[in-house]
Formats: C-alpha cells, sequence, structure tokens
C-alpha cells in the first residue's frame, strides 16, 4: 500500500508533462512573489502522514490530497481544499472566508463543467465527513475547524499520478479564479486554440455515498454509466483512436465525447433528465459553446444523447434548428439495457 510521500513524489516527477508542471511560477506570478521557493508541488515541509497541500498553500486556495475512510474503505482524495484549522502560518483562518465564497460562486456558475467531482467536508468537533454535490457552499460549514475539500476519490491502491495531474490542470482554472484577482498565468492569457482531442475513456465510479447525521444517502451517477456505454459503442464503430471522453475546452468546460473523423468532429453531450425538453434545453446550449464560442472547435456535427424517446415537438424543436438556423443539432436516444444508440435524428 503506497504511502503518501511516495505518491507525492510521483506526482512531482510526472508534473511536468502538465500545465501543474509550471505551478510554482504560475504562483510567483499571480501572487507577487520575488522568487519560487521550491519547483516542485509538495515539498518535505508539506507532506504528512495521512495528508498533504501544496508548497505555500496553507493560506490559499489548495491542491490537496490525503487518505480517507469511506465506508471502512480507503480511499485516496485528490482535488482542492481550504482547511480552517488554526495553525502557527495561519492563527485566524476565517481570513480564507472571502475566498471560500468567492470559490461557492464560481462553483455555483459553472456547476455543469463539474459535474464529475464531489464537495465534502468534516469538522474537528464532530469528526463526520459531510458529502454534497458540487454548488453553493453552506455559509454555516465556514467554521474555524472545517476541511472544505472538493475532487475525486479512488481505492488507494489505484492511485495514478496522471489521473491527479489531469484534474489538477483542469482545477487551476479555480486557482486563477480565486487567488488571482484578474491576474492569470501566461498560458491563461494564450489565445484559445479550442479542445485538444484525446483518445480513450476514464471511467468513473457510478454511485458515490453522500453521509449525513442522518443517514448514507446513494447518489446514482448516471452520466457517468452512459458516458462508458457511449463511448465503448462509439469506439466500435469509429475505432478507439477516434474517440476521446472528457476532452477540456480552453476555458474549464469538459465535451461528454468527440469522435474524431480526420478534420471533422462530432460532439456528444449526455443527458440524464426523465425530461427530453430538460435535456435538449441543457445539452443545447453547451454544445454551441464548444463549437462557437471564440476559441473553440468548430463541429460538423452537434449530437445530444438521453434516454429518452424523441417526441413530436422535441423532434420539430430540432428540426427547426438546422433547417432555419442552419445548426448543426441532432438527437440520438440510448438504450442502456441493450447497450445500443440509436438512429441519429
Amino acid at each position: 500500500m503506497k504511502d503518501l510521500r511516495t505518491i507525492a513524489e510521483k506526482i512531482n516527477l510526472a508534473a511536468n508533462n502538465y500545465e501543474m508542471g509550471e505551478f510554482q511560477e504560475i504562483r510567483r506570478e499571480i501572487r507577487g512573489l520575488s522568487r519560487i521557493k521550491d519547483r516542485n508541488i509538495f515539498t518535505a515541509q508539506t507532506v504528512h502522514e495521512r495528508w498533504a497541500f501544496h508548497s505555500g498553500g496553507r493560506n490559499e486556495l489548495q491542491f490537496n490530497i490525503g487518505f480517507d475512510h469511506w465506508e471502512n474503505e480507503e480511499l485516496f482524495r485528490y482535488g482542492i481544499a481550504f482547511s480552517l484549522e488554526p495553525s502557527r502560518t495561519l492563527p485566524k483562518p476565517l481570513v480564507l472566508k472571502p475566498k471560500i465564497l468567492k470559490l461557492s460562486q464560481y462553483f455555483n456558475r459553472n456547476v455543469a463543467d463539474f459535474e464529475d467531482l464531489r464537495f465534502w467536508y468534516e469538522c474537528n468537533d464532530t469528526e463526520k465527513k459531510i458529502m454534497l454535490p458540487i454548488g453553493v457552499i453552506p455559509e454555516d460549514v465556514i467554521r474555524v475547524g472545517t476541511f472544505l475539500f472538493w475532487g475525486k476519490q479512488c481505492p488507494r491502491k489505484s492511485v495514478r499520478a496522471d489521473d491527479v495531474l489531469r484534474l489538477f490542470d483542469r482545477l487551476l482554472k479555480l486557482y486563477y479564479n480565486v487567488e488571482g484577482n484578474g491576474k492569470f498565468g501566461k498560458r491563461q492569457a494564450e489565445v484559445p486554440k479550442g479542445p485538444e482531442f484525446k483518445a480513450g475513456c476514464s471511467i468513473k465510479q457510478e454511485t458515490a455515498f453522500a453521509h449525513s447525521k442522518e443517514t448514507t444517502k446513494e447518489i446514482a451517477l448516471r452520466h457517468n454509466k452512459l458516458q462508458e456505454a457511449l463511448h465503448t459503442i462509439l469506439c466500435v464503430k469509429y475505432g478507439e483512436s477516434n474517440v476521446g471522453a472528457e476532452n477540456g475546452t480552453t476555458w474549464g468546460g469538459r465535451i461528454d465525447l468527440i469522435v474524431r473523423d480526420g478534420a471533422d468532429s462530432t460532439f456528444y453531450e449526455i443527458k440524464t433528465s426523465p425530461c427530453i425538453r430538460t435535456c435538449l434545453r441543457e445539452a443545447v446550449a453547451q454544445l454551441m459553446e464548444y463549437s462557437y464560442w471564440p476559441g473553440g472547435k468548430l463541429a460538423k456535427r452537434l449530437v445530444v444523447v438521453s434516454e429518452n424517446h424523441l417526441t413530436q415537438d422535441a423532434n420539430h424543436f430540432i428540426m427547426t434548428l438546422r433547417t432555419d438556423f442552419g445548426l448543426p443539432i441532432y438527437y440520438q436516444r440510448i438504450d442502456i439495457a441493450t447497450r445500443r444508440l440509436e438512429e441519429l435524428m
């Protein structure tokens, strides 16, 4: 079973292949520091037996890793956090409250971009972890002694440095927003070039557990199950090297699936609502942003996928978008039981 120091060292070594490899330089630029003490993300001073945060992160939004016990299982966590535990370097931790509220506002505006993450917190007076969906942070939990975390978990034995760094790269935008006050790293200031295509699909869990004082509630992560099924179907049809899941946009969004056909691309957006109108309302807006927002990549087709049958009104809506507005919007129904994708409509 890997110890945390070994994991942190592996993350530091692999960081050169990611934007996080320049994180300490980004910090220096954003915070106006005169020099960098250490170029590594984690250092001996910030790695402890069961938790670690980035060097310099005690009084800011921190990139955090650690071990957690959930349902009698030892899990590894990775993401971003705020620690409101008083310490010698941070005797009055509530000075971080404005930053926490700023992060809360950002999540509330961009919740669709982080649907695969979870938020949980624990207080030293209860020693219980409370898990909630990403969104507004309850103000009553912003109190001395609370640890707040946003990110992912995996079994301790399954930790991969690349998975951690991919998520850290996604979350850098939140660090810029909270700590930057309008300042951005050099890479963020470059002209956007659209999503970088990467084949493959990192399979995510299909269920998660919300912990409360009363009970443990199972939250069905239907989206992840549909995404895995759709990825498998599209790989059979187009080849694994031409299908990519969770490809990032230059402004922080994640495209559920992309199929690459030479120079052309098809974007797929999956929705889980039992209402076809809701699925179309949400997905069409996202697909248009992915394709038409400045710096996006123009797609040949924009496809909404859900488990709902296409109604007459929904079909009329889609046809109107294509014929009257010239938008390449389509719909496909997926049957998860048979793992079948119906014809493009």
